[in-house]
């Protein structure tokens, strides 16, 4: 079968023949319609023990009996950029006619990286306000769709892309904030949305020297003492995998820092999940932007940069 087939960590895959797989036991063989490429799925690749393996932690697929099913937990070396994959039969879960192979394939990643953080990290309730820290990535987008059918009150997007913030009010934003400019304007502006709309919760796909400012911003003297409760959750590290948060901040407001992730959630809940953001995504309610190429390309696409705000899909 063809394949995006890794020799060695760090270079591109290369689109090659590979052993087909055989299933065994508690497994399914799976004809990939659809792999997305993820932050996750370059990860997994370069850090595997073995060389060659199949690239691809998820995707969409058929089973033998034709049942379309989103899927991960390939056994390596196999993975789902390819023509087929083997899969855990625990892991496959159906999807619904409603959404098409590219949809199913891109979502789910990115839409549960703030469903999980607002739902089971930060206890969210209907009618709190969402500050999303990294808005104009793919991830970021998605979120304002997600805060907004959880029953966020408020919405406040900030990121550095000029041409996707001004694009956020029409997914649900209800203000934006550059990134693009000084630590003083910035802690301004963060400070001012604060005093006029008090935050509740902060997902955070930066982390680095933004988190920095936004906490500052948000615990700076003028709001001590009035016991608000912040809950800041941090999902991704695209500034810096450091911050760095002087022990006062903490002991003067009332921030409470918290991370989400795989490893923070139990693996029941995220899986509960799953119909609930495919039930969205068939009413129209949850979508993002996507880039289908075919999986012949994955070297040259692999390689390149992403256009912002965008999934990427292979097709095999």
């Amino acid at each position: 079968m063809k394949a995006a087939v890794l020799h060695m960590p760090g270079e591109a895959p290369r689109f090659e023949e590979f052993p087909e797989p055989t299933p065994e036991q508690g497994e399914v063989l799976v004809r990939v319609k659809a792999a997305p490429l993820t932050n996750l799925s370059k990860m997994r690749a370069n850090g595997t023990p073995q060389f060659p393996v199949v690239c691809g932690v998820n995707g969409v697929g058929l089973l033998e009996d034709g049942t379309r099913v989103y899927c991960g937990g390939c056994r390596p070396p196999y993975g789902m950029m390819a023509e087929r994959a083997i899969v855990s039969r625990s892991e496959c879960i159906p999807v619904p006619d409603e959404i098409d192979d590219l949809t199913a394939a891109a979502l789910p990643n990115a839409a549960l990286a703030s469903w999980l953080a607002l739902v089971f990290r930060a206890q969210f309730q209907p009618g709190e306000s969402v500050f999303i820290l990294g808005a104009t990535g793919v991830s970021g987008k998605l979120a304002i769709l997600v805060a907004r059918q959880l029953g966020a009150e408020r919405v406040v997007a900030a990121g550095r892309n000029q041409a996707i913030l001004a694009t956020l009010t029409d997914l649900g934003a209800d203000a934006v904030i550059s990134l693009n400019q000084s630590d003083q304007t910035l802690t301004e502006m963060v400070a001012n949305e604060a005093a006029h709309h008090p935050c509740d919760i902060i997902l955070d796909f930066l982390w680095g020297h933004p988190a920095e400012v936004v906490m500052g911003a948000l615990t700076r003297p003028a709001f001590q003492g009035e016991a608000s409760r912040i809950r800041f959750v941090s999902i991704g590290e695209m500034a810096g995998s450091t911050a760095s948060i002087p022990a006062a901040v903490l002991r003067s407001c009332g921030l409470e820092i918290s991370g989400s992730g795989g490893g923070s959630i139990a693996r029941e809940a995220i899986y509960d999940t799953f119909p609930q953001i495919f039930a969205l995504a068939a009413q129209g309610k949850l979508r993002m932007d996507i880039d289908p190429v075919p999986l012949a390309e994955v070297e040259n696409a692999w390689q390149s940069q992403d256009t912002p705000g965008r999934r990427l899909v292979f097709l095999p």
